[in-house]
């Protein structure tokens, strides 16, 4: 079999599907047979069994390998020389596609010549162990590889609707365009982490910009060899689109018709409409005379379809009274393509009157071709003093600079268009009030917000006279510049005038984003704070004063205050829900233990029971049955099944208080009289349950990196009943914590001695402070897999501490 086409390969990300590729294939060629061009796309994709790439490293290597290997053979599938080939990555197959060309000796990184990844997570939120970690490390080294290979890469997001990947994270420091969904010309909408591959609109700019990219001339045709060909379609189709949905190039002097309709309008605000001229031959031409003053000119069309339509001239020939232009420079590609919501074709241009350096330039001119006229024209201009349009919104509350800023009114008058806002410090979110009056609906105005720092990252709102705000926007990605604020541009109907109110958000909004942007930290600080309760609870009794100042001079330093408090919200919450488990659930829990071993040893459930009564005295023989399943499993899988048995402990303690509580209370009577110890031993059972709910809830959250391996385990078991790709620096923690957990090794040591308590509780609150300040590291997440071998390397301390006691 052999192909003739272009190829393009498609590789799903986490979870996903090689049948995603349906949408973009069938788009594609139905645009060949459309068009009929020479030329069409061969569309191939991998299955790689919908693993958990983006929650376990192990599997990455194994897929970046795969991939490569399919590269060769899609290659290899042509009789005409194809060299290079279009790879297309959504989720976690983006990052695949990036190593299959960086990090595989069998093929060179120029094989591909343009990488596409939708909704990639190039800087990652979770990587829970270290061979994720490395993958990452050892892709970011050689990501220089890509610009000498002369690869184009485009990153796309889905912007706010994308919940699970941030538009933070699909901002790839070496791509040539980075861009969410709202920004892109004819999409202008956030999509999810899933519909991004099946939006139609976004869709169709993939597969323009493909056929764009492809050289005609040559034969056969092909994508074209130079990294700006390719850059000059894509940047137009994904980000400054100026005219239709075909690559245009734009001449830089256009001759204007002699027969041509001149009209000049002197005012400074005016609208034209051919609303009801008759029907013309020949061209119209608008003239703006300029003069100076103002220095900025906006105009805002609606319905004008000409590719070139915006010029700058010299108006130097004389026709009856005016003077008229033969020629002009082209300005279109200054222009760009707006939102409408109506679903109409809007062009807008912000002109800097003191940048156009052309000599002699008397007048700014817009051309209206016979072909146009056809339509409903509505050409609005706007011409301003830039300081009259701004609206600066600052703080005069210095010491509330971060929490409150007044609001900004701002009045405008009918025929304005355009107006821009900025603020003095960093915000999140911008409530943004639009009251329009001296017009009726159906008018509309639009607010872009613009995030500087970002390029391509841009939110849209549309406001009517009936639905005027005040509607929240919320900025997409981190800010790295102290000096550099999100910026407003306000595009406003001229039929009406508006009073403008722009403010910083509600708190609820501002902590929606600082969750969205800070929830990855919540891992490293619970684990610190449970650290540090153990090491409070070693030294009970004692003056905790020290640590909990020193603790909340670290979150304030380091900026981790909100992040603490939502810990230890999320610690009380499990702990009031473990303690409902432990006294509503055990017995169920300990019905499940004893199914499970009658049917594993095929035994009646009375002698389970006592089977799992004899192996709760026998601690020994437990843990090297729990230690067994690693070589035949995984170590994962020993993990959770440690923590299961650490709950019918916990259970079995629960109900040897309870029968304590009950010996203590019968004490009064004469009949009774020896269990009158029983108050102390009530009181010892009381603290060491306390002290193994906080063991317990610290197994908890330190297992969280054994779900993926459990459930990529699961997922193959039916091929291999060991997880050979199981990280090893985990596998050690998981035997060291298994082990310490089902031989009783877990206990804080008592009061007699003191020193060794002393020096146990300043380890424990040295690892406290280090895994919080993770949260302060630049990329937090690489730091994620630390932590079951810290919290191994902890244990084993208070184990040998408990041993030699």
């Amino acid at each position: 079999m052999y192909f003739s086409g272009i190829p393009v390969l498609f590789i799903p990300g986490n979870l996903g599907s090689h049948e995603q590729v349906r949408s973009l294939a069938s788009v594609s060629l139905r645009k060949s047979l459309k068009d009929r061009t020479p030329f069409h796309f061969d569309y191939f994709t991998v299955s790689i069994g919908k693993d958990y790439s983006a929650l376990y490293g192990g599997v990455l290597i194994e897929e970046t390998m795969y991939v490569s290997y399919c590269i060769q053979k899609i290659l290899s599938l042509y009789k005409s020389k194809i060299d290079n080939i279009v790879l297309i990555g959504h989720s976690m197959g983006g990052i695949i596609a990036k190593g299959s060309v960086l990090m595989t000796p069998n093929i060179n990184a120029s094989v591909a010549s343009i990488i596409i990844t939708l909704a990639t997570p190039h800087t990652p939120t979770l990587a829970l162990d270290y061979t994720f970690v490395n993958y990452y490390k050892n892709l970011e080294k050689r990501l220089n590889d890509i610009k000498d290979a002369g690869i184009n890469v485009i990153s796309i997001g889905g912007g706010p609707r994308d919940t699970l990947i941030t538009s933070t994270q699909i901002l790839d420091p070496t791509a040539d365009i980075n861009v969410i969904s709202n920004v892109i010309p004819d999409v202008w909408k956030s999509v999810d982490h899933l519909s991004i591959l099946w939006c139609k609109q976004l869709v169709l700019s993939i597969v323009h910009s493909l056929f764009d990219s492809v050289n005609y001339a040559q034969k056969p045709p092909k994508i074209f060899s130079t990294t700006n060909e390719r850059m000059q379609a894509l940047s137009y189709h994904f980000y400054h689109r100026t005219s239709g949905k075909r690559l245009y190039f734009y001449k830089e002097i256009i001759q204007f018709e002699t027969d041509g309709e001149w009209i000049e309008n002197i005012q400074r605000h005016y609208t034209w409409s051919n609303k009801n001229s008759f029907k013309k031959t020949s061209s119209i031409y608008l003239m703006i005379r300029l003069s100076g003053q103002p220095d900025y000119l906006t105009i805002d069309t609606k319905n004008l379809e000409s590719k070139d339509w915006l010029f700058a001239c010299t108006a130097s020939n004389i026709q009856g009274q005016s003077r008229i232009c033969n020629w002009g420079w082209n300005l279109t590609n200054k222009t760009r393509i707006l939102s409408d919501p109506l679903h109409r074709i809007r062009k807008t241009v912000d002109l800097n009157l003191q940048e156009i350096k052309y000599p002699g330039v008397t007048h700014i001119v817009i051309r209206i071709t016979p072909e146009n006229l056809e339509k409903y024209v509505t050409i609005n201009v706007d011409l301003y003093s830039y300081d009259t349009r701004f609206i600066f919104i600052k703080n005069n509350l210095f010491l509330l600079k971060n929490l409150f800023i007044l609001p900004q009114i701002k009045k405008s008058h009918p025929g304005h268009i355009r107006y821009y806002a900025s603020f003095d410090n960093f915000v999140d979110v911008i409530a943004v009030e639009l009251k329009a009056s001296g017009c009726t609906d159906p008018k509309h105005a639009i607010v872009e917000l613009i995030e500087p720092w970002s390029i391509g990252v841009t939110q849209i709102q549309f406001f009517t006279v009936i639905d005027n705000g005040p509607k929240m926007m919320k900025i997409q990605t981190k800010n790295k510049y102290s000096n550099i604020s999100p910026n407003l541009r306000i595009t406003l109907d001229p039929a009406c005038s508006y009073v403008i109110n722009i403010q910083k958000g509600g708190i609820i909004d501002q902590i929606s984003c600082i969750v969205r942007d800070r929830w990855y930290l919540l891992y490293t600080t619970i684990i610190s704070l449970l650290l540090l309760f153990l090491s409070t609870r070693i030294n009970h009794g004692h003056n905790q004063t020290p640590i909990i100042i020193i603790t909340i001079f670290l979150s304030f330093c380091y900026n981790l205050i909100f992040e603490c408090l939502i810990a230890l919200a999320i610690i009380c919450v499990f702990t009031i829900g473990l303690c409902c488990c432990i006294i509503f659930f055990g017995s169920v829990a300990h019905n499940i233990a004893v199914r499970f071993l009658a049917r594993v040893i095929t035994f009646s459930t009375t002698w389970s029971d006592w089977l799992l009564g004899g192996l709760n005295q026998l601690p020994f023989i437990t843990t090297i049955l729990v230690l067994s399943l690693i070589p035949a499993t995984c170590g994962a899988l020993a993990m959770l099944i440690s923590i299961f048995l650490y709950f019918l402990n916990l259970t079995k303690m629960y109900e040897d208080y309870l029968e304590e509580l009950l010996m203590a209370s019968l004490q009064h009577f004469n009949w009774i009289r020896h269990f009158r110890s029983t108050k102390d031993n009530s009181e010892d059972t009381r603290q060491k349950i306390f002290n193994h709910l906080i063991f317990f809830i610290l197994w908890c959250f330190t297992a969280i990196p054994a779900v993926p391996s459990v459930l990529v385990w699961a997922k193959n078991f039916s091929y291999n009943m060991k997880l050979s790709s199981e990280d090893s620096l985990l596998l050690q923690s998981w035997i060291i914590l298994v082990t310490c957990s089902t031989m009783g090794w877990v206990q804080l040591p008592s009061n007699n001695h003191k020193s060794r308590s002393q020096i146990l509780s300043s380890i424990l609150c040295f690892l406290g402070w280090v895994v919080l300040l993770m949260g302060a590291a630049p990329h937090p997440p690489f730091y994620q897999y630390c932590i079951p071998p810290i919290v191994a390397g902890t244990i084993s301390i208070i184990a040998l501490n408990f041993i030699f006691s």
